[in-house]
């Protein structure tokens, strides 16, 4: 038996995890015929956890010794167990604090009030694990895109019917059952991210300076002039953007929609026919325009998303009126002027997120995982004090990998230059 199961899970605790995926009541038993936990594939990178996965042989002892005999697999994330630094990091800033409230108290009472699948059940929680329905078993049949896929129409439209349905739901439940999801779950729905108590983060903005500097099209004294007197501070004044709003209708927000937390299910034709999500560690209570813009910033390559972000604004509101109508919600519930108001107001922090994180999702696969085992002290260091030396030995490794990442920071240059009020 893998020994890491000792240090994470122990017999007891799998038999709860058993019990839990079979609903069974108090007088029902089952056995526990082998448990065993591996390391997940190279492919799932944590940036803030370790991932596993858990096999279960269970003896149904209701069905009989041949016929109750049933295997188990699931998911689990836990805070990082064999690198320190990287541990410190996700219990510093409260990661599984937000992520177990997700799991266990917000989202089962959205998923009521919601016509599909939202996201993994979770079958067992601590304040440092999660132990979840493993989409990529036969059974549930979801999968990432692979690595000659790219997100097309289909893909896109489908994801933004996911988010109308989370986002709908989570009104109807507070319409229904009379709370207000942003005061009852104050205390796990803090801003992690877009805050300069995440050093992180800024962290992330000094990376931003530091590319836009050395950057040859912004070479100009205007540019530069810009990037030494106004830029940082700009950068780092954004958690306004992200507080629950006093006019508009605010809605539970996922706000971590990139290529790895998203799973699609396929036809024969190999078509995407739904979608899931993973990963509500960011999770917030705000209008809904950030998750929205968020996924089609990070998704949709530059000149599609120019060419159609109207289209695909316009098909997410739609969907959301549908779902309203659907779970019988005033349509004017959130109105088409509010929801285009709030992709103007959060169309700042969308580009600075996503020309923070683009660089370092883009790094080659298996890369981040390598050092951040091989190089504990010097990868934490890059992730939270200075990011030029990671940018530096990554364009030496891959000499595209500067103009593969600097389209963000482009377009959020663009904005600024377009919008020199938000300078001032």
């Amino acid at each position: 038996m893998n020994h890491k199961i000792v240090e994470i899970l122990s017999a007891e605790e799998c038999e709860k995890i058993a019990r839990n995926t079979l609903k069974l009541k108090k007088d029902e038993s089952i056995k526990i015929k082998s448990y065993a936990l591996e390391k997940g594939p190279n492919e799932l990178v944590g940036f803030m956890g370790e991932y596993y996965k858990l096999h279960i042989r269970v003896q149904d002892e209701r069905l009989g010794a041949s016929a109750g005999i049933k295997d188990f697999c699931y998911f689990v994330k836990s805070v990082p167990i064999s690198n320190e630094l990287h541990r410190a990091e996700c219990e510093r800033k409260c990661f599984f604090r937000k992520e177990v409230c997700a799991y266990t108290e917000i989202l089962p009472n959205i998923q009521k009030y919601a016509s599909t699948k939202l996201y993994p059940e979770c079958y067992y929680a601590r304040r440092d694990l999660l132990v979840l329905e493993d989409l990529v078993t036969p059974t549930l049949g979801y999968r990432h895109l692979e690595t000659n896929e790219l997100y097309t129409h289909k893909h896109r439209k489908l994801f933004l019917t996911h988010l109308a349905q989370l986002h709908a739901a989570s009104i109807a439940w507070e319409e229904r059952e009379g709370i207000n999801i942003g005061v009852k779950f104050k205390d796990s729905l803090f801003e992690l991210m877009l805050t300069t108590e995440n050093e992180w983060y800024i962290t992330g903005a000094k990376g931003i300076i530091f590319l836009t500097k050395r950057y040859e099209k912004f070479q100009t004294p205007e540019i530069q002039k810009l990037i030494d007197e106004k830029l940082y501070a700009l950068l780092v004044d954004v958690k306004k953007y992200t507080e629950p709003s006093a006019r508009m209708r605010n809605v539970y927000l996922h706000r971590d929609s990139w290529e790895r937390n998203i799973f699609f299910k396929f036809d024969a034709n190999r078509e995407p026919t739904s979608c899931c999500i993973v990963d509500f560690q960011l999770s917030r209570y705000a209008p809904p325009a950030m998750d929205v813009l968020f996924f089609l910033y990070g998704e949709t390559p530059a000149e599609e998303r120019k060419l159609r972000m109207q289209e695909y604004l316009e098909y997410y509101y739609a969907e959301l009126q549908a779902r309203f109508a659907e779970l019988k919600l005033p349509l004017d519930t959130i109105t088409m002027e509010d929801f285009l108001e709030d992709c103007r107001r959060t169309h700042l922090p969308v580009l600075i997120l996503v020309a923070i994180i683009k660089p370092l999702t883009m790094m080659p696969d298996g890369l981040s995982r390598k050092w951040r085992e091989e190089e504990q002290e010097k990868f934490d260091y890059y992730m939270n004090v200075q990011r030029e030396e990671l940018f530096l030995r990554l364009m030496a490794l891959d000499p595209t990998y500067e103009s593969r990442i600097m389209w963000p920071i482009e377009e959020l240059m663009e904005f600024l230059q377009i919008n020199g009020d938000l300078l001032d």
